[in-house]
């Protein structure tokens, strides 16, 4: 570009010229905030060109250490370009290339291909077999610098991946496509962006368009399987994480990522075939043909899922026997089911199992039959000659059918699966503002025989008219569905308490509790969050102390990750940066301090809370706000022995009520209203009082005149049998459990001194 901003000028001045003001030190990670991608693309060539000089001072290379990290994605003119590959050629690192090829996916110019040929040459030939992936983009930069240095790099290539047969096969398709496609496959690598390298391009993780790709997926995937049975059948010797090539895994990963994406037709047969057998020894053995093929699989999956490869991944995680690949497959096939929100009608695509329009099944096996329904829940009875119902199969049926008693309960499992994987989707869907054609919904939700009992007990937004929503609950009965059938093409969504009023979120809450409704996922409960701050920072969490192990972990299940001491999430084009001061790392312990919410776009640069959806806002903060409820509010076991967590409950014991605990005091008003109009139990602003015993909302603390109680609650058959309620949540459980313990047995025993 022809001009620089100031702070662009004075960051490109401080790299070549005099050191700056003392007090610049502060204005340093200011400009490099500020920058434009178009001014990051010109300050580029300048700053790497600083960091190679020997010579330079120390500040220059420090200011150009900064521009280099910068978040915002850079954008190349031809001569930005040009510069740029000067730079990298002038003292060229065998990881260059993937500069040199990310930077001609950003440039929109036509560049000057025999300007940049010598330069890319000397990049290309640079790059050393050790050169961990930076194969792809020295192709992309190969195909700039001519056919000689392209077929100088094949053929060192080809002997590299002598033992990797699927990297071989996918180079030679390589090898007939353009720059671009070979710089987004050098882009759509395995691991995000480091520090120091770009923000990845929003259409680089779909990779090439070429048909010639899919062909080639179908070919490798397939390879990929016959070669599992070859080895499951004993037909090739099995030794452990040997299947597959380092450089193979790769192109699996590529191959699956693609496949999926395109939802091809044919992934179902492969995904179903290849995932389990990739998690299991064909032997009693505890390890896997390829671990890293396995987990390579399964991100794939996680990634663009689909219903049929979410449910093969559930069959690799329940055959596997690795501890360690088993804990790997939970994480991802948690976040599997959870990312299926964002592919709509993908994500509708259920089978019917054989189930009829009444939700029933019968197989029948000898004198009895088993009797498959699907209501609100899944499940199996067994029906005899003279219409008896029993829950498990007679004896004589067991030992002369059993095939058909296996198959039924396979099928019963099945179908669970199938209903948490959709109900996974649809709470995803929040995140994602996902709207259904009504015609589809009504097909594929609202009267699917698997489906129905799912859709049925939530509650859905209909499009009457253009931006009018009419809120309806199908389990209510056809009164609650609109008089006049919507158009095929009307909207339909869930209905979300962040675009609702208080009283429309009272009367649902009330409708819920008066049907005994038992919703999928919590919905009229669900915790809703309108910041005041109109930025791209809120601090409604700081200050609050959290347990590190407790946050961690409950973050890693609601697909969280740690970059830099912070927690990150992705939603969308957008990510939340949540701050905890202290060192974040797998396995780190302690207590510390929350910070604020930061939100930034894609690019990196800041995105202004007033200007996110009200329903994905709310979902980041309620996700931010578990986080913290599980770190420091909620009650655990451990409580009652740890001196530390003790003293941080009585920090807490007079704090406010969150959003929620004030759920959880929504739902015991109803829950206990008998009790509460009875005047025995009394339910207070952060309290629940009965017969002279207080149980904190967001604790599960109890006391009596400020002493601590240990109250040791019967399990198992002991229990007390829980009332209705609307939602689970172990906390809640806990005082409703508390509560009907108190009922039942009167004052218990409690300790004097300090807690």
């Amino acid at each position: 570009m022809d001009e620089l901003s100031p702070h662009a000028a004075r960051l490109r001045a401080a790299m070549a010229g005099p050191q700056p003001d003392a007090d610049w030190s502060g204005g340093l990670w200011s400009a490099c905030a500020q920058l434009t991608s178009e001014e990051l693309g010109a300050l580029l060539p300048a700053a790497f060109r600083t960091l190679r000089d020997e010579q330079a001072p120390e500040y220059a290379r420090r200011v150009a250490r900064e521009v280099t990290w910068a978040k915002v994605q850079p954008s190349f003119t031809a001569a930005a370009l040009t510069e740029l590959h000067a730079a990298l050629a002038a003292s060229p690192r065998p990881t260059d290339v993937r500069y040199a090829a990310g930077a001609l996916l950003r440039c929109a110019e036509p560049w000057d291909r025999e300007v940049l040929a010598e330069q890319a040459a000397l990049l290309v030939r640079v790059t050393g077999p050790g050169a961990e992936q930076a194969d792809d983009a020295a192709l992309a930069v190969a195909a700039v610098a001519g056919p000689a240095v392209e077929e100088e790099l094949a053929a060192r290539l080809r002997v590299l991946y002598a033992d990797s047969p699927l990297r071989l096969a996918e180079l030679e398709v390589m090898l007939t496509t353009g720059v671009r496609d070979r710089a987004l496959l050098a882009e759509a690598r395995r691991y995000g962006p480091m520090t120091g390298e770009w923000p990845l391009l929003p259409d680089a993780d779909a990779g090439p368009s070429d048909a010639r790709y899919a062909e080639l997926a179908h070919r490798t995937l397939r390879t990929a399987a016959d070669h599992l049975a070859a080895l499951h059948a004993g037909r090739i010797p099995y030794a452990a994480d040997k299947a597959f090539t380092p450089a193979d895994t790769e192109t699996l990963r590529r191959a699956a990522r693609l496949a999926l994406r395109r939802d091809e037709p044919w992934a179902e047969d492969v995904f179903a075939t290849l995932l389990p057998q990739l998690a299991v020894a064909p032997t009693s053995a505890k390890t896997l043909p390829s671990q890293s093929a396995c987990i390579a699989l399964a991100q794939a999956v996680e990634t663009y899922p689909t219903p049929e490869a979410v449910a093969a991944l559930r069959e690799a995680r329940r055959v596997v026997r690795h501890a360690g690949v088993s804990k790997k497959l939970d994480r991802l096939l948690r976040r599997a089911e959870r990312h299926l929100g964002r592919r709509t009608e993908i994500a509708l695509r259920l089978p019917d199992l054989g189930y009829g329009p009444d939700g029933i099944r019968r197989i029948p096996c000898g004198t009895s039959t088993a009797v498959l329904t699907v209501t609100d829940e899944a499940a199996l009875t067994w029906e005899g000659a003279d219409g008896r119902v029993a829950k498990s199969p007679p004896a004589p049926v067991r030992r002369e059918y059993p095939d058909e008693v296996a198959y039924a309960r396979g099928l019963l499992g099945k179908t669970r699966a199938q209903v948490r994987i959709l109900t996974k989707a649809l709470e995803g869907g929040y995140a994602e503002g996902t709207v259904y054609r009504y015609d589809r919904w009504r097909a594929a939700l609202a009267g699917h025989p698997v489906a129905r009992g799912t859709a049925r007990r939530l509650i859905w937004e209909i499009e009457c008219a253009p931006g009018a929503w009419r809120a309806v609950l199908p389990a209510a009965g056809p009164l609650d569905l609109p008089e006049h059938e919507p158009a095929p093409s009307a909207g339909v969504r869930l209905w979300h308490p962040a675009r609702a009023t208080h009283d429309e979120r009272r009367t649902w809450r009330d409708r819920i509790a008066a049907l005994k409704l038992r919703q999928p996922f919590r919905q009229a409960y669900r915790e809703h969050y309108l910041p005041a701050e109109t930025g791209p920072v809120t601090a409604m969490f700081h200050g609050h102390l959290v347990r590190v192990e407790a946050v961690l972990g409950l973050a890693v299940r609601q697909g969280w990750n740690i970059e830099h001491d912070e927690l990150t999430l992705t939603v969308g084009e957008m990510t939340a940066r949540f701050g905890i001061a202290g060192s974040l790392y797998p396995g780190a312990t302690g207590w510390a301090e929350a910070q604020e919410v930061f939100l930034q776009r894609a690019d990196g640069s800041p995105q202004p809370l007033s200007g996110v959806d009200a329903v994905r806002l709310s979902e980041v903060l309620r996700s931010v706000d578990l986080l913290v409820s599980a770190g420091s509010f909620a009650w655990c076991a451990g409580h009652a022995h740890d001196h530390d967590s003790r003293q941080v409950l009585n920090r807490l014991y007079d704090q406010p009520l969150g959003r929620t605990g004030r759920l959880r005091r929504a739902a015991l008003r109803r829950v206990l209203a008998t009790h509460i109009a009875s005047g025995r139990v009394e339910l207070g602003d952060r309290h629940l009082r009965l017969d002279g015993y207080d149980i904190h909302l967001a604790t599960g603390r109890v006391t009596r005149e400020g002493d601590p109680v240990d109250l040791a609650l019967p399990t198992g058959r002991g229990a007390v049998p829980l009332p209705f309620l609307p939602y689970d949540e172990a906390l809640l459980e806990r005082v409703v459990h508390t509560v009907s313990h108190l009922l039942e047995n009167g004052p218990v025993p409690h300790r004097v001194g300090s807690g």
